[in-house]
């Protein structure tokens, strides 16, 4: 299960370093951003979709019905590129603390079926019955995980060969592989995914996603651990900067050069999918990476560091607890639903995000990290 840590403070919260192999603090900035904009579930936007004025911004904390993408569908690919970048720092630390191989894959093995299992068992408790759910972001990255960790220590020729004979392979099953019920490569719930699931495990997943997605968001996770290495070895951090820009905009501009021929569509993590959403993932890293590390700008993104520090927790404890949260801040905040409607509930949703990120500065404060 997971392990409780008690370590000293993150020496590097409030003081800039570039050194290498020292703690990437803007990668903890990134991951925390991530996790607060996960549980957030649009800042309350939600109850205003039918609104002429906000329901445009709403609609951006949704996922894209099918073909296209809105901001929303990048959370995922965030967190699993950023899983990815720190995987450099982790074995490095474990090689040069002497720990063998052998001891090293064991532990991978068994954080992939953690993973697998607290997906699992948090998607059962919300929904209130036991369910094996494999679609969920911990489910997929047990697999994209241990993809990327068996490219740990190859040349990055090897690691980005690897990730794009992963997307050939992904884009080569939907448009040729013709399963009874198949209508189309890219036919939203009639598709090689969507049937495969249905004939393997006898059920399907709601809005048309499919198991099969950790054959091609592996890419993403290989990816964010080649700009891991980029980050991690020795070199002037323009030339760094740089790296990680070129091929943010080669990643877009490939998946909008796909977008006619193979769809971007999140929903079952289209190759033209996988190249957009790195491209804009390098983006924000590479931003996160200039104002945080280079020019130094820590305070003011101290607490979101700190969610960052414990993101396992937070995004279980979201899953398990948000109907009980949401239920219980009622309690307090009923009179505004009564007197404000929309704007109450609003109110309400805000306050369960702030109690959220108040948990994980708690934790935080007595140096409490909860890890696989």
């Amino acid at each position: 299960m997971p392990t409780v840590s008690v370590r000293p403070q993150d020496s590097s919260v409030g003081s800039p370093s570039t050194t290498v192999g020292e703690r990437l603090y803007s990668l903890d900035v990134f991951r925390g951003l991530t996790m607060i904009w996960m549980i957030s579930n649009g800042f309350g936007l939600r109850w205003f979709m039918d609104d002429p004025v906000l329901g445009p911004v709403a609609r951006q904390f949704t996922h894209a019905d099918w073909h296209g993408m809105y901001p929303w569908d990048l959370i995922q690919p965030f967190f699993m590129f950023i899983v990815g970048v720190a995987m450099p720092w982790a074995f490095t630390r474990r090689e040069q603390l002497g720990e063998p191989r052998a001891v090293t894959f064991r532990h991978v093995v068994k954080r992939c079926a953690l993973l697998i299992l607290l997906g699992t068992m948090a998607r059962s408790l919300n929904t209130g019955k036991p369910i094996l759910d494999l679609i969920n972001v911990l489910g997929q990255l047990a697999f994209t995980y241990m993809i990327a960790y068996l490219l740990l220590r190859r040349s990055w020729r090897v690691q980005l060969g690897v990730s794009l004979g992963l997307l050939a392979l992904h884009t080569a099953l939907y448009e040729w592989v013709r399963l009874p019920g198949v209508t189309g490569a890219w036919a939203k719930n009639a598709n090689f995914g969507y049937v495969l699931d249905t004939m393997v495990l006898g059920k399907n997943w709601g809005g048309g996603y499919a198991t099969i997605n950790w054959l091609s968001s592996a890419a993403n996770t290989i990816w964010g651990m080649m700009a891991g290495w980029v980050l991690f070895r020795p070199a002037p951090a323009q030339e760094k900067l740089r790296k990680l820009v070129v091929a943010g905009a080669v990643g877009i501009a490939l998946g909008l050069a796909l977008d006619p021929l193979i769809p971007v569509i999140k929903k079952i993590w289209t190759a033209s999918f996988a190249f957009v959403s790195v491209g804009i993932t390098l983006w924000t890293l590479a931003l996160f990476y200039w104002a945080i590390d280079l020019k130094g700008w820590r305070k003011s993104t101290a607490i979101i560091a700190m969610v960052g520090a414990n993101s396992i927790f937070i995004y279980l404890f979201h899953e398990i607890m948000l109907r009980w949260m949401t239920q219980a801040g009622l309690v307090f905040t009923g009179w505004a639903v009564d007197w404000w409607g929309p704007a109450g509930k609003m109110l309400n949703d805000n306050l369960v995000i702030a109690f959220q990120i108040y948990i994980c500065w708690w934790l935080y404060q007595r140096k409490i990290f909860f890890k696989l």
